[in-house]
């Protein structure tokens, strides 16, 4: 099975990728929790360009990317259209939604991801939730295979997906098997765990943060004050 691993392309040379993790990660949710609280439809949109500019730098195929986004982008917009019809204003939030979306993107793509969790448990992250993180993101592939295994079996047993009673059931009965298969599994992995005497992810870094990473922090901290100023002028306005 082939797997679109959301940090496939963490080896490339960029100014992005180049950052310590710990600095990347502390300057993008810098910029994330500023972008989420603006209220000013000018300084959304400069929330976003300043988001896609990160993302030009990290040289990530932009087709990846879009295959990467392209369903929380549907849902941010699909809650646009919800927030419309009620009457709420959705252009601020598909405009944050979707910056922050490509915030998140830069971040976790341009490192690897067991490094990305080491760099979260670097700057102060619960160590419970890094490994939770770490071990979601480890065995959601397998449960991916374990998918297309029971999709396979389906099809070679002339299974057709149709709106009947019966692709209901079998539907049913599909995911069924597969919350068992993925109970069985995460016992028979906890128990191995504690056989050999599993007392946490070893998280220990080489890190080293030099005079770039240092000023990333510092220019997403200008730029996060900078937003929030604009939205203030302009709101007041």
């Amino acid at each position: 099975m082939r797997h679109h691993l959301i940090d496939r392309y963490s080896h490339l040379e960029s100014p992005i990728h180049k950052l310590d993790p710990r600095a990347k990660l502390l300057g993008i949710f810098i910029l994330l929790f500023s972008t989420v609280l603006l209220r000013d439809l000018t300084s959304c949109l400069l929330s976003l360009t300043i988001s896609i500019s990160l993302l030009l730098m990290t040289r990530i195929p932009l087709r990846f990317v879009f295959e990467q986004l392209k369903y929380g982008l549907i849902f941010i917009f699909a809650i646009s259209i919800t927030m419309f019809i009620f009457g709420h204003e959705p252009f601020k939030v598909f405009l944050r939604a979707t910056s922050a979306l490509i915030l998140i993107f830069v971040a976790f793509s341009t490192s690897r991801f067991d490094v990305s969790i080491k760099a979260l448990n670097g700057i102060g992250f619960p160590n419970i939730l890094t490994q939770i993180l770490m071990f979601t993101y480890r065995y959601i592939f397998v449960l991916a295979e374990e998918y297309e295994k029971l999709s396979t079996s389906l099809k070679l047993k002339n299974f057709e997906w149709k709106t009947s009673k019966r692709t209901l059931e079998t539907v049913g009965k599909l995911i069924a098997t597969l919350f068992i298969r993925s109970y069985e599994r995460s016992e028979n992995v906890y128990k191995a765990m504690i056989m050999r005497g599993y007392t946490g992810l070893n998280l220990m870094t080489d890190f080293k943060m030099g005079k770039y990473d240092l000023l990333f922090v510092a220019t997403t901290l200008y730029l996060a004050i900078a937003l929030h100023i604009c939205s203030l002028w302009r709101f007041q306005i």
